[in-house]
């Protein structure tokens, strides 16, 4: 029940947040060869208004590919960014939406999750939130191999998939760092695994990946 209490706290501050500035940043290697990167520094104010300047390499068919860009919009509204980012995408993932079966998929997903992750206690009231994804049952391990196949699908050229054509093993671990105010200070998430390609070669995979807000 504490933990579902700390859960709830940290969303309720986090959504009713004015202001927000921080970063991210995010690495991709293949056979421990980095094949993706990408920096973001993002602000919105009190008016909705958001800013991200981004940096991005990526390896394309063996070419390095720069990215660099400056983007500025206004929330409105009940617009939020997790709103904006399927409307970017064009279509939402409904294989588990629809029916009483998809109730119960994301409410089973929703508590295996919640039963492995773990919350230790810091001075001061502040918690560290972890998730290590051994702990989570194997459905939804399977689940997550899926998700990055299909993603890998819809775009084959790019990123640390690259030629890899089957995910054979994935493990990570989440860690949430929560300050006394129930605000984030730090997201950090650690990924590694193993893919085959067309000709059933093996590849080693590595992501990580660090949200770290600014209060």
């Amino acid at each position: 029940m504490k933990k579902i209490k700390l859960l709830y706290d940290v969303a309720r501050t986090m959504k009713n947040m004015a202001k927000i500035d921080g970063s991210i940043t995010v690495g991709v290697q293949k056979d421990q060869e980095t094949v993706f990167s990408l920096q973001n520094k993002f602000e919105k104010d009190e008016a909705g208004k958001v800013k991200a300047n981004v940096s991005a390499k990526m390896n394309m068919n063996g070419e390095d590919l720069t990215r660099e860009s400056t983007t500025e919009f206004t929330l409105t509204g009940d617009h939020c960014p997790c709103t904006m980012w399927k409307s970017f995408h064009g279509r939402q993932d409904t294989a588990h939406c629809r029916g009483i079966k998809g109730v119960f998929h994301r409410i089973s997903t929703a508590l295996g999750i919640l039963s492995s992750l773990k919350v230790e206690d810091q001075p001061n009231g502040a918690a560290v939130i972890s998730l290590n994804l051994n702990d989570v049952p194997d459905e939804i391990k399977t689940m997550l191999r899926e998700k990055m196949q299909q993603k890998h699908a819809s775009h084959p050229d790019c990123g640390g998939m690259q030629g890899c054509q089957n995910v054979e093993m994935l493990n990570g671990l989440v860690v949430v760092t929560v300050n006394e105010k129930h605000t984030i200070d730090k997201l950090t998430v650690n990924l590694d695994g193993r893919a085959q390609d067309a000709e059933s070669k093996a590849h080693s995979l590595a992501a990580t990946a660090e949200v770290q807000f600014a209060w």
